[in-house]
């Protein structure tokens, strides 16, 4: 019996290699032949050469990893991490595909998340990696939204709790008992709208497993659905013991910006200083954000699809508790005229894109002292 394990090992080591070199090609030399001067059909012809790609190399990883599971040869490898960062790094890596397919992607990190904890964290990432595929095939408009939070902790360890919420299609009630079954498809026969083998619920679910976590859902057909994690890792050991420790932070802060790199640069450059951040793609994303969290200042994009900046500085305005909370503009255009315009609406501060982080640090440290 090892024996034959071993021989299975070896094939999917060599599956592994052989298959992902002339895809490596593929998707290196579209990248090449895209960066150079073509027409728009031919753009268009190499542009669905890569997706076509991509979503076989998404399958192959998909197989490879539910053989891998199947077949009890992976390993979790404890070390500490930062929690935060890592589901940062998750929704930075899914913003550009969400807003290809007009989504908004939103970041709901709860402020009593513990920064530093140990376990696998490149399990962990995996396993909400295919929940959000899930969540970013399945949905044609609308949002999908991370939301993570944590317990009380428990001696050495927290209860977090991470949610995948989108506005997608829904799952069918009769179905949501096997939608973690291997090969299962939410539409099925011919005509089918979403492709693929139907792994990546299963190998979520394998993950859990191994994590010693749990993934609960709930769908409504035409509404969305919710994947929701619940697992418990170690504190790590030079983290405060108990998360009343945890929080000593300056400031709750809501960054609106359209632009997922401009999210990710400021909210990098405040949470090194010691600010929680939170992030909202456009005017009704942070009015939702504001109408659930009380934020001490707010970031605001002023060029943005659908309400302007104005308009959604207004609208957070008449919400209770944000008649005086400060606001700073974030604009490319750095007239006089229009940093008026901006103290005239009610705004605190203006800042002229690009900004330097310093410069961003320095005028939120301004309103909060």
């Amino acid at each position: 019996m090892d024996e034959l394990s071993d021989l299975k090992g070896q094939f999917l080591a060599s599956l592994n290699h052989e298959i992902r070199t002339p895809l490596s090609g593929i998707l290196g030399m579209t990248d090449l032949l895209l960066e150079t001067v073509l027409t728009e059909d031919q753009r268009e012809y190499v542009g669905a050469t890569r997706s076509c790609a991509e979503n076989l190399l998404e399958i192959f990883n998909a197989t490879l990893e539910f053989s891998a599971l199947s077949a009890n040869h992976i390993r979790l490898e404890e070390s500490e991490f930062s929690l935060r960062e890592t589901l940062h790094g998750l929704i930075s890596e899914f913003a550009p595909k969400a807003e290809a397919k007009g989504l908004r992607l939103i970041g709901n990190l709860d402020s009593c998340l513990p920064n530093t904890v140990s376990g696998d964290a490149v399990r962990m990432r995996q396993l909400l990696s295919h929940l959000v595929s899930n969540a970013v095939k399945f949905t044609n408009e609308g949002e999908i939204e991370i939301r993570a939070a944590a317990e009380s902790a428990r001696e050495s360890t927290v209860p977090i709790n991470i949610a995948v919420r989108d506005t997608g299609i829904g799952i069918s009630s009769d179905k949501l008992a096997s939608v973690f079954e291997c090969f299962q498809q939410i539409e099925t026969g011919l005509a089918r709208n979403y492709h693929g083998l139907g792994l990546g619920l299963a190998v979520a679910q394998k993950l859990a497993t191994l994590l010693k976590a749990s993934i609960t859902v709930q769908s409504e057909v035409g509404k969305g659905s919710t994947f929701s994690v619940s697992l418990s890792l170690r504190l790590a050991s030079d983290a405060s013991p108990t998360l009343a420790e945890v929080p000593e932070l300056r400031g709750h802060i809501l960054v609106v910006d359209d632009n997922s790199v401009a999210q990710t640069i400021a909210g990098h450059a405040l949470r090194r200083q010691a600010f929680d951040v939170q992030c909202a793609c456009d005017g009704r994303a942070a009015l939702e954000a504001a109408s659930q969290h009380q934020f001490n200042l707010i970031l605001m994009d002023l060029q943005m699809p659908g309400w302007d900046g104005f308009e959604t500085a207004e609208r957070i305005r008449s919400l209770p508790g944000y008649a005086d909370i400060p606001i700073i503009a974030l604009t490319a255009n750095c007239s006089d005229d229009y940093r008026d315009r901006c103290l005239d609406w009610g705004m605190q501060g203006f800042l002229s894109k690009p900004v330097r982080t310093k410069d961003l640090v320095a005028a939120v440290e301004e309103q909060l002292v």
